[in-house]
């Protein structure tokens, strides 16, 4: 049983590395960068990801001056907490180390499942500090901002999601 989520987890990083290699394979030419230039001016310089969401969702609250430090203290924290980011060249190691894996004449399941554990650590170790830091956030509220912040939360309001019918 063990063996079969292994090698699905396995199969799954494989997958989604093949197709950030396949953006890596063709080159993008310039009205696409223009375009894409374009829309991020439309869109500003805002933060874009889980963060953003949460950030929303604070804004909806009407936080005191004394919370908003509270909070801000809170996000400074995780972020120092937060490991840094893969260099260029260390993203480039990673992607010849994928690409060598898939493009093997035999394939290196225990290589494979390596590389899937630990970007699932990653992820892991990444989700676990969110939530803990927005259970300190959480905690921070008022029983009436912890109602609204429940409401919202569960409705996906403030997150940035639109519905997908």
């Amino acid at each position: 049983m063990k063996t079969s989520s292994i090698f699905k987890t396995s199969l799954v990083a494989l997958v989604a590395s093949s197709a950030l290699l396949a953006g890596q394979l063709y080159a993008v030419d310039e009205t696409d960068t223009t375009a894409k230039t374009e829309q991020m001016d439309r869109k500003g310089d805002r933060q874009q990801g889980p963060r953003d969401g949460m950030h929303k969702m604070l804004r909806r609250l009407d936080l005191s001056d004394t919370q908003k430090e509270q909070v801000k203290v809170i996000f400074d924290k995780y972020k120092e907490g937060r490991p840094e980011r893969p260099t260029d060249e260390e993203r480039e190691a990673h992607r010849a180390e994928m690409l060598a894996l898939i493009t093997a004449a035999t394939f290196d399941e225990v290589k494979a499942t390596e590389i899937a554990e630990a970007q699932h650590q990653k992820r892991l170790q990444g989700m676990l500090s969110q939530f803990k830091m927005q259970n300190e956030i959480y905690l921070v509220l008022t029983p009436e901002q912890q109602q609204v912040f429940q409401e919202n939360f569960g409705q996906g309001k403030g997150r940035g999601h639109k519905s997908r019918r």
